[in-house]
């Protein structure tokens, strides 16, 4: 039943016309994910299912929900048991789930929320015309309340305009890839294909198959010849985000594609000519990984024919509200619910924010907010505890925090961004969420997967498979 249409490190997205929405709430932990309109969803602690859960009191394999006219959810013979208002299910039971109900598993609550078929098809009809209309309206926001930002979309108005390479620079979650399909659809390739791929989230042999392609037979599992993204965005435009994380042998390929233009599959000796635009994205300051020999120069000057830095939120204050109410009154939109308000506690509370994780954070809290609020108004009890209270000083660490406040390990708390360079955030948050990776990675406002593959690149020791 799985089929992602995401790029892997980011939650799942199923299916081509989400009809379902999943909120997912842990200890110190949040995720939601849209699911589809018809199929089966497995849920338990391993790395297999469909949704994962980081509870120590779900069973490997939970529970599963099964979606059509109706949506059902069935225990799979938990050790702990499945919970549908507040009641116990028993094994192989099928309990029918209306939309904003709960489902207990373990500590953990699952909020099922069922989008209505107009907001899906709206939904269908913008990935095919390109920027979501969030995206739009994310554009729009920054252009009208930071003037700072009025000056980057010029020039990327104006880099879009030729067939330059473009490389974009910012933390996790500024929104890189809002600005890369900002400058696809300005560009003259707009009618083309616009393909994105997170390098960081996926095994350099996955990776390699992603971009290149493979012809039949070229490798064990290979039953068919595949088409590479690389000719797949044919006269349009590739997005590699991520880009940072390429290992060294396929930052070789890569800046051979770009100077030749012309691509080989895998398993195959024959070239073919490829025209593509390049736009790439990082979080990482590339010059220094030049300096270290770490990615390689000759291919960050192809990818750098102009950069454009996103600065964090934390510097773009004036866009906290506005961007709060757009993703409020879109994300109501999608769910066909007239959109809640945000008290004047609740906006206080998140321009006091400093935003590790930036935008995507920030709309994440709003998501989680909506389906919580049952009532006209958000107040502060519908945003994450560590949300309501003021940001930390700036300096001080993640673990410093969370004893400041009276916290075990058990839970994530926020923090202002550590500082240092990335390896040594990375082991500060995995020491202030006691060695939990998926915690550890939220803190971070990293996909999980990402947190996963820079452990390996930075050589530090996984201290548990949370």
């Amino acid at each position: 039943m799985k089929q992602r249409t995401t790029i892997p490190g980011d939650p799942v997205v199923w299916g081509d016309r989400p009809g379902v929405r999943l909120l997912v709430i842990g200890n110190g932990s949040y995720e939601t994910y849209n699911l589809p309109t018809v199929g089966t969803v497995t849920i338990g602690r391993a790395e297999s299912a469909d949704v994962r859960i980081d509870d120590l009191q779900a069973s490997r394999s939970h529970a599963r929900l099964t979606i059509g006219d109706t949506l059902f959810v069935e225990d799979l013979g938990s050790i702990n048991g499945t919970r549908v208002r507040d009641r116990p299910i028993a094994r192989g039971e099928r309990v029918p789930v209306q939309s904003g109900e709960t489902i207990a598993i373990g500590s953990s609550v699952l909020i099922v929320h069922v989008r209505s078929q107009q907001s899906t098809e709206r939904a269908a009809q913008g990935a095919m015309d390109g920027p979501t209309y969030t995206e739009a309206n994310l554009a729009a926001v920054t252009l009208e309340h930071d003037n700072s930002m009025k000056a980057i979309y010029a020039v990327a108005e104006r880099a879009a305009a030729g067939t330059i390479n473009v490389l974009i620079l910012g933390e996790t979650g500024v929104g890189k890839e809002v600005m890369a399909k900002t400058i696809h659809q300005l560009s003259p390739r707009r009618s083309g294909p616009s393909i994105c791929l997170n390098c960081a989230a996926l095994s350099e042999s996955l990776l390699e198959s992603e971009l290149f392609g493979h012809e039949k037979g070229a490798f064990t599992g290979a039953g068919a010849a595949k088409v590479g993204l690389l000719e797949a965005a044919e006269g349009g435009t590739l997005f590699l985000d991520e880009v940072g994380e390429m290992s060294p042998s396929t930052q070789v390929k890569l800046l051979r594609v770009i100077e030749t233009r012309e691509v080989t599959r895998l398993g195959s000796v024959r070239p073919r000519r490829v025209d593509v635009r390049f736009i790439a994205a990082t979080n990482r300051d590339l010059e220094k990984e030049v300096q270290r020999h770490a990615f390689r120069a000759d291919l960050y000057f192809r990818l750098n024919g102009i950069s454009i830095r996103i600065p964090p939120l934390r510097e773009r204050r004036s866009e906290i509200r506005p961007l709060a109410e757009t993703f409020l009154r879109d994300i109501c939109r999608e769910l066909g619910r007239s959109a809640p308000v945000l008290s004047a506690e609740v906006l206080k509370a998140l321009e006091s924010r400093d935003w590790p994780g930036n935008v995507r954070e920030l709309k994440n809290v709003i998501e989680r907010a909506v389906l919580l609020c049952a009532g006209s108004a958000i107040g502060l009890e519908h945003l994450p505890e560590e949300r309501r209270a003021p940001a930390a000083p700036a300096g001080v660490s993640a673990e410093h925090t969370l004893r400041a406040r009276g916290n075990d390990s058990s839970g994530v708390r926020e923090s202002t961004p550590i500082p240092g360079d990335e390896r040594q955030r990375m082991l500060d948050a995995l020491a202030a969420c006691a060695g939990n990776q998926s915690r550890a990675a939220k803190l971070m406002g990293m996909p999980r997967r990402t947190f996963v593959a820079k452990l390996e690149r930075y050589q530090i020791p996984r201290p548990n498979k949370g």
